[in-house]
């Protein structure tokens, strides 16, 4: 599955629209005509983005409902679980204002009971003219049904003008549908020389400011952050939302990947600022340690902070297997977790954010989705902080690459973020 995304879009969504929100809704995709069936598409996935943090593992869906031109309910996916986005538009309004309405929706209404009925009887004996469809739905129990329920009842019109922006806005969902398995994206930010930080370990700031505020929206996307305990102990990161000029409406789970258990032996004053920073989280953080590790230190019921650790009911210790590939042990980890009794929602996705070591891993394995790159304008100097850099201890082989063995991606999305290059990077499988 590979495609390329129109200018102003992103697999974050309509980017004016996350980056300068008083903005971008009065923005329309160019060569869109006001009023047409894609102008209104492109306002029901505006109404898509509203609830893209809550929603998932269900597609955020928009969808809204217009008459004699002018929009009369809006609606989108509620948290999982609840209403779809179709129902939210229906129930805000009286049944008589829905005769001669044409119904915008980003995702083919659902056919099939789940934990809400199907979205195709809200269409019946209402007197609509019709429903406009964005994307077919990759779900087997919808997968064109939906469609062709709605081409029953003379009232589907696809419109796939927008398909593949509403496939990467809902990717995570994309792909889980056909590969059965978590999401795994890709982020960071590194200088034109490739580097992500200075060989001292400062890395504030490489990207500027709007960077920031994309990257702070896609973590609201995303199910969980992922770092690992080298880039905790340097940076004491708070893996949370900030920067944003909209209202978001969940942080991220934060997972950390220490195989050795560097946290579990780290200093009194590094014990303290994970607490005051990292560890300070009002829902459950999971630790990956080794099997191996956790043995040493299981029976050191003296020590304070190791009882911090292990008695924290807010610390959920994933043991990961030596004997499995870095990235592999991770997912098999990540899938031995009950998401729904532990955070009460099923798991979908993953953003990992580095450090390089971490990163490398990932690609070197070939175990990733995306990668949403930020590429800022400078030169920095410096080997420390390179993806499959020899100078730092790696999770991977530092072997010599030649350049016809190696893999290439492809670039569905490339933005300017004021001076910054923004790329997104899809697995190639021509």
């Amino acid at each position: 599955m590979t495609f390329r995304l129109k200018a102003g879009f992103s697999f974050g969504g309509w980017i004016e629209e996350i980056v300068n929100p008083d903005k971008g809704n009065d923005l329309i995709p160019e060569g869109i005509a006001t009023f047409s069936d894609e102008y209104y598409l492109f306002k029901a996935f505006l109404s898509g983005m509203k609830n893209s943090c809550i929603a998932n593992p269900n597609p955020s869906v928009g969808c809204i409902i217009v008459k004699n031109n002018k929009i009369i309910s809006y609606g989108c996916t509620e948290k999982w679980g609840d209403r779809h986005a179709e129902r939210v538009a229906f129930e805000q309004l009286p049944a008589d204002l829905l005769e001669d309405s044409t119904i915008y929706v980003t995702l083919e209404p659902c056919s099939h009971v789940g934990k809400q009925p199907p979205c195709v009887n809200l269409f019946q004996n209402k007197k609509i003219k019709k429903v406009v469809i964005g994307c077919k739905d990759p779900n087997p129990l919808v997968s064109g049904e939906g469609i062709k329920i709605l081409t029953g009842q003379g009232l589907a019109h696809p419109n796939f003008t927008f398909a593949n922006e509403i496939k990467a806005f809902n990717y995570p969902f994309f792909i889980q549908q056909e590969k059965k398995r978590p999401f795994f994206a890709l982020k960071w930010a590194q200088t034109l020389d490739g580097c992500l930080a200075d060989d001292l370990n400062g890395w504030k700031w490489i990207s500027g400011e709007m960077s920031r505020k994309y990257t702070h929206w896609l973590r609201q996307k995303y199910d969980a952050i992922l770092v690992g305990a080298g880039t905790v102990l340097n940076d004491y990161p708070s893996l949370d939302i900030r920067d944003l000029d909209i209202q978001f409406k969940r942080n991220p789970i934060k997972m950390i990947y220490d195989p050795g258990g560097k946290i579990l032996s780290c200093s009194i004053e590094q014990q303290q600022k994970l607490k005051d920073k990292t560890l300070k989280s009002k829902q459950k953080i999971i630790l990956f340690i080794c099997e191996n590790i956790l043995s040493k230190f299981a029976n050191k019921t003296n020590n304070d902070w190791l009882k911090f650790i292990f008695d924290n009911e807010k610390i959920i210790i994933s043991q990961i297997q030596t004997t499995m590939p870095v990235t592999e042990s991770i997912q098999s980890s990540i899938e031995k977790i009950n998401f729904i009794q532990e955070f009460g929602r099923p798991f979908q996705s993953v953003l990992v954010e580095g450090g390089p070591r971490l990163l490398s891993a990932f690609i070197e394995e070939n175990n990733f989705d995306l990668i949403h790159l930020f590429i800022a304008p400078f030169f920095l100097g410096g080997e420390k902080n390179k993806l499959f850099s020899k100078i730092t201890k790696s999770l991977i082989k530092n072997e010599t690459k030649e350049i016809n063995k190696e893999k290439r991606y492809y670039i569905a999305n490339k933005a300017f973020l004021n001076n910054d290059i923004l790329l997104e990077i899809m697995q190639n499988n021509n």
